[in-house]
């Protein structure tokens, strides 16, 4: 069984503490205790995992802090990466 930790009651993420397949099992630790589900794709070890299903523009929350926003919605058990997330900071001044 693939491994995932929730570092902050606030992360609607996980990380990856091993690789996972497509439909396997992620068992999530966190500070609440250990709970389960499935990856809807295949996902390396270091990368997230969405715990929740997110709407486009909903913040992606790791360490307890926004990261990021979905750019697309996202599903539960979705690899959170460049291709489904957007990031303002830091482009403030740029328009």
């Amino acid at each position: 069984m693939a491994k995932a930790l929730k570092i902050n009651a606030r992360d609607n993420c996980a990380v990856l503490l091993t690789d996972v397949k497509k439909d396997e099992t992620v068992e999530v630790r966190s500070e609440a205790g250990v709970f389960s589900l499935n990856a809807r794709c295949a996902i390396a070890l270091g990368h997230k995992i969405a715990l929740m299903s997110l709407a486009a523009d909903q913040p992606i929350i790791k360490y307890g802090e926004e990261i990021g926003r979905a750019q697309t919605a996202i599903e539960a058990g979705d690899w959170i990466h460049l291709h489904n997330v957007y990031c303002r900071r830091g482009h403030e001044n740029q328009e």
